[in-house]
This record gives structure tokens, sequence and C-alpha cells, in this order.
């Protein structure tokens, strides 16, 4: 018998648990052996319960007779098993970066056309990518930056940069070196990244060196971003697993990672993740090395909720856990569209490509537009509702080029 999914929990009551673990949160967090600490879902005998709880992420779980009455989880002179009202519940995992290492263990063969690891054309989420000196990550991304309308690569800051004195206009490879990426494979430069509390996240200008499409390899193109939720169905497309299906099942999630090179950062309010049912997981990987960089994507509305940036350090396929920066904190702090922006000329007087002084860019809008219905025809509403919303093209212009390409692409 299939097992269920936990019941969805009303948000008042998460909020109150957050509250409730903010007043901890420091103190548990400067604890030797905790890792992380958030809101989630209670585990029992391997199992996700329907109760909501308090989570302390620590190296080694000890038995309770092991643990001195002074070193237990809770307020003074609360009970050890609770905080508040709320249970505490003690979860064994360390993470670390998912960034490709030298020592893999075995390859994942994956039934899917394209080789995630080599170079591809067009240029697609979900296949490997990094600065020219860093390992391998994954492609999140095909977005706009919504500064100069710009096509980008979005991925993780240790993926695109990997340093702390990384500079603008570094070299991005695809594939990354790690997969046999070369100079002669930059398809974009570094332009701006973030490593802070809430994102580990990067952006690289594509070059033009190839062409590029907003699909996500194995599943379809990114509707947006919105909030995540406890109980959340997600998946995401990775260079290493390929695309796996989970679960959100903590929020609130506080954690410090170890970047090497004397980098080590603190993160707070980022989404836990875990395989679907059957638990505990049996031989599933949600993420791995080279994960680093993909994008969670919400399975019911397709809309993307999370950068995935890493995963636990225990190699035991029961041990499966992800962690991703919440994607609407990203998107806002390095100023980016999932959806095709289209800009103004930055100069005042005409110019090339029809774009007239002061008008729109029409070449960008044709190139979008055919990128929105590139094997999807169901994207017609979408693309005419984001096109209304970007460019002051008039609703019934729009609508009429849209049927126009429609046609095109039907006679061939």
């Amino acid at each position: 018998m299939a097992e269920k999914m936990p019941k969805p929990v009303d948000a008042k009551k998460i909020a109150a648990a957050v509250t409730e673990l903010n007043k901890v949160r420091k103190n548990w967090l400067k604890r030797d052996g905790v890792t992380a600490v958030d809101v989630g879902y209670r585990i029992h005998d391997g199992r996700i319960t329907d109760d909501l709880a308090i989570r302390v992420h620590v190296r080694r779980k000890l038995h309770r007779d092991e643990v001195k009455k002074h070193e237990a989880f809770n307020l003074s002179g609360g009970a050890p098993e609770q905080t508040g009202a709320f249970d505490i519940d003690v979860l064994e995992a360390e993470y670390a970066p998912a960034q490709s290492q030298p020592a893999l263990g075995p390859e994942v063969i994956e039934a899917v056309a394209i080789n995630r690891k080599s170079r591809v054309n067009p240029l697609i989420a979900g296949v490997s990518v990094a600065n020219a000196r860093v390992s391998a990550g994954t492609l999140g991304a095909i977005v706009w930056d919504r500064e100069d309308s710009q096509v980008c690569i979005l991925s993780n800051w240790h993926v695109l940069c990997g340093r702390s004195t990384c500079e603008v206009g570094e070299s991005i490879l695809q594939p990354g070196k790690f997969d046999g990426g070369r100079s002669s494979d930059e398809v974009a430069r570094l332009k701006r990244w973030r490593l802070d509390v809430d994102a580990d996240a990067a952006l690289a200008n594509l070059t033009g060196a190839r062409s590029d499409t907003r699909d996500v390899l194995e599943w379809e193109p990114i509707k947006g971003v919105e909030a995540p939720k406890l109980g959340m169905k997600v998946i995401k497309s990775g260079r290493t697993t390929g695309l796996t299906k989970g679960i959100i099942d903590g929020v609130g999630l506080s954690t410090r990672l170890n970047y090497g090179g004397g980098t080590v950062q603190a993160f707070r309010d980022q989404i836990h993740i875990v395989p679907r049912p059957p638990w505990p997981s049996i031989d599933y990987e949600v993420s791995k090395g080279g994960d680093s960089g993909s994008v969670w994507i919400n399975e019911a509305t397709g809309k993307a909720v999370g950068l995935h940036f890493a995963g636990e350090t225990d190699p035991s396929p029961s041990a499966e856990h992800a962690i991703a920066n919440q994607m609407v904190d990203v998107a806002r702090e390095l100023n980016f569209s999932f959806l095709p922006l289209f800009s103004k000329p930055r100069n005042g007087g005409g110019g090339g490509g029809g774009t007239g002084g002061g008008g729109i860019n029409f070449r960008n809008i044709l190139r979008a537009i055919l990128m929105l219905f590139h094997g999807r025809s169901r994207a017609q509403a979408l693309s005419a509702e984001s096109l209304r919303a970007e460019s002051p093209m008039q609703s019934d212009e729009i609508e009429a080029l849209l049927d126009m390409i429609m046609e095109e692409m039907r006679n061939s």
C-alpha cells in the first residue's frame, strides 16, 4: 500500500512555531554537533508524520539516555521533548555545498536524449555549467536581468563564482571543467552574485556563442516565482541526478556551510526537501554533488520556489536531504525574471533593428516569443500576459503577432 503524503499545516501554526524557534535559534546553532534548525514535519521511524515540530539537525543523533539534562533541547524549565506548545524532533543530518567533487562515486545513468554533462546547444536548464576554475554545477535556468533585459544564466555563487575575490566578467563554461569544459566552451560572463544569509546565487550574461531555450531538461519552462509551503510537491532538474521529485518537509531553516578557503556562511529562512514516499527512501537520490544551482519547482504550478545549494554529506541512500534558498529572495536580490523582459534603447535617438526613438526592441520580442512557443503551444496565454505587463504594445497588437507566429509554426 502506497504511503500518503503528509497533511497540510495551517500557516498560522507554522508562523507560531517559527516564532518559538526564534527564541532559541541562535543558542541551539552554537551547540557542538548541531548542523541546522528548522520547523517541519516530525519524523518517526524514518517516516514523515502529519505532526508539526521544531527540528534540530545534528551530526550524530544520541540515544536519550546519553544526553545530559542540561544538554537537552528545551527552554529553561521546560520538558526536554517540547519548546512552548511544539514538540522537538532531532534529525541526524550534516550538510555541504552540492558542488561536484573529483570523487563522485558511480556515475548516474540517465535515460534522456541529452547528456547533461556534455556540450549542449541550445543551452537548457539542468546541464553542467561552472566558472572556468570551478569543477561543475548545474545551469539552473535561463532568466532575464530586470536592470537591462539581458539574457542570463542562473546558478549558485559557488558554481559561477566560487571565491571571495571573484570579478565581473569571469569566464563561465558549459560543460563545467570537471566534465571536460575548455576555454572554447565559454558561454557566459559572470555578472553579479550574492553570498549572504538569504542566498548562494549568481547570474552570468550569455555571450551569444550558443542559442538558448527557457525549457528545463525533462520538464517545461518555468512560469514565475512563488513562496514555498510546507508539504509542497517539488521537482528539480540537476546535472548529476537528473529529474528528481521531492517534498518540502521543513521551512525557516538556519545553518552554516563551510565553502573552503576560509569562507563559512550562515544562512537563515531556507527550505528543506526530502524524497517523496516510500520512507525512508530506498536507493533514491534527491540531490548529489553537481546538482548545485538547480531550481526547485512547484510541480502543481510550474513556478520556481527554491535554488538548490546544499545536500547531505552521508552517502547512505536512506539519508536524503536537500537545502534550497527561497527563490523569492534570490529573484529579489539578483533582480531577474523567469519570464522574458523587453527594454527600450538606452539612447534617446532612433536605433537599428526597428526600435525607433524610445520604442521597444522588436527583435527581442520576436526572439522571446519564439522561445516561449518552442514546443509549447499552450504557452500562448502566458506569452500574451507577460508581454502586456512588460511592453507598451497594445493587447491586440500582441495577439496578432502571436497568431502570426503560431501560423508560421503550424506551417513549418
